[in-house]
């Protein structure tokens, strides 16, 4: 039943073409139109069958075409016997045309939708980017990159793992099994990739150095996204650790002044009595 309404579209644009088939041949043949005519009347027929629907059923509908010229427009009629030789040639050239505009108009097709499907995962990789440059380093987490990472691609589950505090963060559905193996690539420095299940892992460098490691499942075009997507990964984790220890620089040197500062008062309280009982 699956399979049925997976090949409906494709059988009612057969449908569709095979009728349109049997009305131009209805019309030519009431008005006595000549074999060139209703060829030529055939082909239009198929390159917009080919325009509209798949390879497979243009080739249904150019087959169809040919019998019915062959049929009823070819002598003897009303029979599938061809006598002339030239008739022949003009029967295979017919289908032979029919059948290549509509392999290359397939192709075009194919390839405008490979192009649009490459120029959306694009726009989610800027717009991935620009959420990830608007966040504030002070207040972000590495559960809220990562989220992003999972709503704007819409993957089943994300998981990065920081090599400087240990942990792992994920977000999606059953990011258990994946956090485990996200350690374990990071463990052995290399990346990982299973078709079969959808899951994707890579690990993460920066000057050289592992930092981390992110996985994903359910990544469409990972030829395409994996690259830019851990590398956006690798520049969060380096950003947020830059930030880290700029955190911690200033909070020693505030934490040194105010030592001293410390320091200086109880020199000052020690140095007033001593005065006094000195003199």
């Amino acid at each position: 039943m699956r399979q049925i309404y997976k090949n409906w579209p494709f059988l009612i644009r057969t449908a569709v073409g095979c009728v349109l088939i049997g009305l131009i041949t209805f019309v030519c043949y009431r008005l006595q139109l000549n074999f060139s005519v209703t060829g030529f009347i055939y082909l239009i027929v198929i390159v917009l069958q080919s325009l509209a629907g798949s390879f497979a059923s243009s080739a249904v509908v150019s087959v169809v075409a040919v019998l019915c010229l062959d049929f009823f427009f070819t002598a003897p009629l009303f029979s599938f016997e061809v006598t002339n030789p030239l008739d022949i040639l003009a029967l295979i050239s017919f289908l032979t045309t029919g059948l290549v505009i509509t392999r290359l108009t397939t192709r075009v097709r194919k390839e405008a939708a490979i192009s649009d499907g490459q120029r959306r995962q694009v726009d989610r990789l800027y717009q991935l980017a620009q959420k990830l440059l608007a966040l504030n380093p002070e207040t972000t987490t590495y559960s809220t990159s990562t989220k992003l990472f999972h709503d704007v691609f819409g993957l089943q589950t994300v998981c990065q793992f920081d090599a400087a505090t240990g942990k792992i963060h994920c977000a999606g559905d059953q990011p258990n099994g994946l956090a485990e193996q996200t350690r374990a690539a990071y463990s052995s420095g290399e990346d990982r990739e299973d078709r079969d299940s959808g899951i994707l892992i890579r690990c993460l460098h920066a000057g050289g150095n592992p930092i981390g490691a992110i996985s994903f499942e359910g990544l469409r075009d990972p030829e395409l996204t994996a690259g830019p997507l851990s590398a956006l990964a690798a520049a969060m984790l380096e950003r947020t650790r830059t930030f880290r220890h700029a955190s911690q620089a200033a909070a020693a040197a505030h934490a040194e002044l105010f030592r001293g500062a410390v320091l200086d008062a109880l020199a000052h309280e020690f140095k007033t009595p001593l005065a006094t009982i000195l003199t």
